[in-house]
């Protein structure tokens, strides 16, 4: 089934109007502050939609419609997942992140560690950003290949060298007005279009629940491992994110931080939901499709009259591309701020930090492409990602913000020790498996917490520094 030269024309502005959107923030990125964390005067209500774009795109939109199809309304967990990550991330750590001004998480580490821990969190991180930026161009291809009937490896060629275009020209500022227009139409196509006219066509709820088996309502029956699977990547995950904490430091202030990030997590929560649904409608009106993964664009192609389903299209590449492009401008940043700027440069101009970030994401960008033409699988690479960031510094980065006597050896240990073991655990057990995970935070604390009381306390100076910097409102034991 492929899309009406109407829904093309529709798609094909959008994304010439990304690239616009990308010149405009070209012209106006006058600092490196607007171009990494977009003058750090985001208000919370644009705040909102942004975080919730950054969290939603391709494992929610794509993969969350494929869990549904699959496993019904239980296939919901991996982005309820991802809002709980959210929240906890709200509640927890971002007002100390806000009160930072940081630009990375690389920066972070070595203001409380040394710049040791800052580099390699900031690679494993970068790596991280990388993978994510990977798994939402997948999505995108994915979509597109069906809109189109062209072939994926096409599509998402076609989808990355968009993403960046306009990720390069304009960074952060660019990302917020994109991410802005993109969290609008996924809301719309999602929630007053697509998902009324759902429902409408298998007969409502109970029309649903009349063609479906009744483990497709049960919240667990994609097995409780599954569930806490999720929990163990993306609750955990979604916390300490580069991705994620570049657009906490983007925030107006800490109150923006905090309430923010809140109320996007409790979005992302209701939208996995609502995904998991249509994906269950899918299932009724298409029951034979061979990549579950298309069950939400091929449904919309199915459902909805030509030019509304452009625009809902327009949303489901939308949240894949808000995504990329905040983790794609993620990754160059901990490389450019973390490994450019610490060993090769330390004294270049803001200007020259903002081209050199500009080159790493085209550079970035072109293995964002190779990589995710020959991966092909927007969960498997997920897993990937999060398997390194969460089993190699969650440990080191809580460590950092809750507790006062940890040290950098103990940081620098941790991190080192645990990636072998991630690394390792994937070779020997393989991606699906979540062992690569409990290994490394079983490694990382058995590394940190030990190493830290051998070695001498932090210096009390450098301690206070930091705690006066962290909001006072948050405990440091």
């Amino acid at each position: 089934m492929v899309v009406s030269l109407i829904d093309t024309g529709l798609l094909v502005l959008y994304m010439l109007g990304m690239i616009g959107i990308g010149y405009w923030g070209y012209q106006k990125s006058e600092s490196l502050d607007d171009y990494l964390v977009a003058g750090r005067n985001i208000p919370l209500w644009m705040y909102v939609p942004v975080m919730s774009a950054v969290i939603l795109g391709g494992a929610s939109t794509v993969g969350g419609g494929g869990l549904g199809y699959k496993h019904g309304i239980s296939g919901a967990w991996l982005v309820i997942s991802l809002g709980i990550g959210t929240i906890a991330l709200g509640f927890l750590v971002s007002t100390n992140l806000a009160n930072l001004k940081a630009y990375s998480l690389g920066e972070v580490l070595e203001r409380r560690f040394d710049k040791y821990s800052g580099t390699i969190g900031a690679v494993i991180a970068g790596v991280y950003a990388l993978t994510i930026a990977i798994t939402q161009t997948i999505a995108v291809g994915k979509v597109l290949s069906v809109l189109f009937d062209v072939d994926q490896g096409t599509m998402i060629l076609l989808a990355g060298i968009i993403i960046v275009v306009y990720t390069s020209l304009g960074g952060m500022l660019t990302v917020t007005m994109t991410d802005f227009v993109q969290w609008c139409i996924m809301t719309v196509g999602i929630f007053c279009i697509a998902l009324p006219l759902g429902l409408n066509s298998v007969g409502g709820v109970s029309g649903l629940m009349a063609e479906l088996d009744p483990s497709y309502f049960d919240v667990t029956s994609i097995g409780l491992d599954a569930i806490a699977s999720y929990f163990l990547l993306y609750v955990l995950g979604i916390m300490i994110g580069q991705d994620i904490w570049q657009r906490v430091f983007t925030a107006e202030n800490a109150d923006t931080a905090r309430k923010g990030s809140i109320a996007a997590g409790v979005y992302a929560i209701v939208y996995g939901i609502v995904t998991a649904i249509l994906g269950m409608i899918a299932l009724v009106l298409l029951p034979s499709l061979p990549d579950s993964e298309l069950a939400l664009p091929q449904l919309i192609l199915e459902i909805v009259p030509v030019g509304f389903s452009g625009i809902i299209l327009a949303g489901f590449v939308s949240a894949m591309m808000s995504t990329a492009d905040s983790a794609l401008l993620a990754s160059s940043t901990l490389f450019t701020r973390d490994v450019y700027k610490r060993f090769i440069d330390s004294d270049a101009s803001d200007e020259t930090y903002s081209n050199v970030s500009r080159l790493v994401i085209v550079i970035l960008g072109a293995f964002m492409t190779y990589a995710a033409i020959e991966i092909g699988n927007v969960i498997l690479a997920l897993t990937l990602a999060y398997d390194l960031l969460t089993g190699c510094i969650f440990v080191p980065i809580f460590g950092a913000f809750f507790w006062k006597r940890a040290t950098w050896q103990g940081a620098l240990s941790s991190i080192c020790v645990s990636a072998i073991v991630v690394v390792g655990t994937i070779y020997v057990y393989g991606f699906s498996s979540d062992l690569p995970i409990i290994f490394g935070l079983i490694t990382g604390i058995l590394c940190f917490v030990p190493v830290s009381y051998l070695s001498a306390p932090p210096a009390r100076e450098k301690i206070e520094q930091w705690v006066r910097t962290l909001d006072s409102s948050a405990a440091v034991e």
